[in-house]
C-alpha cells in the first residue's frame, strides 16, 4: 500500500484506520448513516424556497419563476416547514443516535437503548434554555435555532458523555436482576445530573453552547481586511464546519455598509473604482465557497474523477443539487466529511489556497471586485463573473480556482476509499 500511496498517504491511512474503528468514531459515524437523510430532504426543501420561490434567488430570478408558478406562497410556507421540521432537530437526532449506538454493544434490551437516546435528547434540552423565561418565572421557552445543523458538534458530546455514562452504569449495576430498577435508576440520575448542569450554564452564560463555541473561535477575525485576517477566517469557517457546527459562521460585523458602498460607488461614478475592493465577500464569500464552504464543489468533482467507491458517489449523486445550490451540509453529513482526519486536511487547506489566490488576483489589480448583489443559489464559478458585470477575468479565476480545489481534494478521495476498505477488512477479520 505504502507504494501505491506514499507515505504521507500511508501515514494518514493508518491514522484514519485507528480513528474509525474507535467505539465512540463507530457511533458517531453510525449516527451520520441515520440522520444523512433527514438532512438531504430538509436541505433540498431549503434550497428550492431560497433559489426557486425566493425573490432573492438565482432561479426565481433567472427563470422568472413568479410569472408561471401557482400557489407559490402556499408552496413556500410547506417548504419551510419541511426544512424547519427536518433540518431544525438534526442536533437532537444526533444526540439521540450516538447514545443509543454506544449503549447498543452492551445491552440487548431495548429499552435501555431507547432510554439512554431519550436522556440524551432531554439533556441536550437542558443546554438550550431562553436564559430570560427561565430567570423571569415564565414558561420556559426553548432555542429552537441552536438544536438545528448549527448545533452537530453540542449533539455529538452530549450523545457521547450520555453514551458512556449509560453503558458504565449497565456494566456496573449490582442488582442485574431488577431491569427495571437499573433502568429507571440510571436514567434518573443522569437526568437530574444534566438538569443540574444546563441550569449552572443558564446562570452563568447568556448563550448557549455551540452560540460559545462560535463567538470564542469568531474574536480573532472582527474584521478581517488584511491578508492574514482573511485567510484566519476562511480557516475558522473550515475549522467550524468541519466539528460539526454546520451552517456559516455569524456575519461579521461591517461588511453589509461596505458591500452598500462598493455597490453605490458602482452606480454613481464611472469605472469601477471600489472604496472596499478587500473584503471578506469579494475575496472569501465569492471565490472559496463553491459548493459552500470548503469547495465542496471540488470534492464532489473529485469523487467522479478519483478512484472512489460506490458508496461515495451514490452519495455524491444524491447530493448534488444542493452542492450546485452551494448547500453543503448533505455532502458533510453524507460521506462524512465532519471529524474525519483524511478529508479534514483539504477541506481546511482548500479554501485557504483559493482565499491566497484571489486576494492576490484582486491586490494586483488583475481582476475587478465584486460589486453587485449575488442571488442566493447563484453556482458558485459564476459569483464573480455575475458580480462584476460579466468580466471573464473573474470568471477564468473562478474555474481556476474550481480545478486547484479538484487537484487538492483528488488524492485524499483515493485514501479515504482505502481507509476504508482497510477498516471494513479490519472489522471482519475480527469477528
Amino acid at each position: 500500500m505504502k507504494r501505491e500511496t506514499g507515505w504521507l498517504g500511508s501515514h494518514l491511512i493508518q491514522l484514519e484506520v485507528a480513528f474509525r474503528r474507535n467505539g465512540q468514531i463507530k457511533a458517531v459515524n453510525q449516527a451520520f448513516h441515520l440522520v444523512f437523510p433527514v438532512v438531504l430532504v430538509g436541505t433540498l426543501a431549503d434550497m428550492i424556497r431560497k433559489t426557486w420561490l425566493a425573490s432573492t434567488g438565482y432561479y426565481f430570478q433567472t427563470l422568472h419563476v413568479g410569472d408561471w408558478l401557482m400557489q407559490r406562497t402556499v408552496l413556500k410556507h410547506y417548504l419551510s416547514l419541511l426544512s424547519a421540521g427536518t433540518l431544525g432537530l438534526v442536533a437532537l437526532i444526533m444526540a439521540f443516535a450516538v447514545s443509543y449506538y454506544l449503549v447498543a454493544p452492551v445491552t440487548k434490551r431495548t429499552t435501555d437503548r431507547l432510554m439512554v437516546g431519550v436522556v440524551a435528547v432531554t439533556g441536550l434540552k437542558f443546554f438550550n434554555v431562553d436564559r430570560l423565561t427561565l430567570l423571569n418565572g415564565q414558561p420556559i421557552q426553548w432555542l429552537s435555532n441552536n438544536l438545528g445543523i448549527s448545533g452537530i458538534l453540542v449533539g455529538i458530546l452530549v450523545g457521547l458523555v450520555v453514551g458512556d455514562g449509560y453503558r458504565w452504569g449497565i456494566r456496573h449495576w449490582l442488582l442485574a436482576d431488577e431491569r427495571l430498577g437499573q433502568t429507571m435508576t440510571i436514567a434518573s440520575i443522569w437526568l437530574l445530573v444534566l438538569a443540574a448542569g444546563g441550569l449552572a450554564w443558564t446562570l452563568t452564560q447568556t448563550g448557549s453552547l455551540d452560540a460559545t463555541f462560535l463567538s470564542l473561535a469568531r474574536w480573532p477575525f472582527p474584521l478581517p481586511h488584511h491578508l492574514p485576517g482573511l485567510l484566519g477566517f476562511s480557516l475558522l469557517t473550515g475549522l467550524c464546519q468541519w466539528l460539526g457546527i454546520l451552517g456559516p459562521v455569524a456575519s461579521v460585523g461591517g461588511q453589509s455598509v461596505e458591500a452598500a458602498q462598493n455597490l453605490a460607488a458602482v452606480l454613481i461614478h464611472a469605472g469601477w473604482q471600489l472604496p472596499q475592493p478587500i473584503t471578506i465577500h469579494t475575496v472569501v464569500d465569492v471565490y472559496t465557497n463553491f459548493g459552500g464552504p470548503g469547495m465542496m464543489l471540488g470534492l464532489l468533482f473529485a469523487i467522479y474523477l478519483g478512484h472512489s467507491n460506490a458508496a461515495q458517489r451514490r452519495v455524491g449523486l444524491a447530493c448534488l443539487l444542493p452542492t450546485l445550490g452551494n448547500f453543503n451540509a448533505p455532502l458533510m453529513v453524507g460521506l462524512p466529511v465532519v471529524l474525519r482526519p483524511i478529508l479534514g486536511i483539504p477541506f481546511l487547506v482548500t479554501p485557504v489556497v483559493c482565499s491566497l489566490l484571489s486576494w492576490t488576483c484582486l491586490h494586483l489589480h488583475w481582476i475587478p471586485a465584486v460589486a453587485y448583489p449575488i442571488a442566493n443559489g447563484t453556482p458558485g464559478i459564476l459569483q464573480g463573473f455575475l458580480g462584476t458585470g460579466g468580466n471573464l477575468a473573474a470568471l477564468a479565476l473562478a474555474v481556476a480556482e474550481l480545478l486547484i480545489s479538484v487537484l487538492i481534494y483528488y488524492p485524499f478521495i483515493k485514501w479515504s476509499r482505502l481507509a476504508g476498505e482497510v477498516a471494513q477488512h479490519a472489522e471482519e477479520t475480527s469477528r
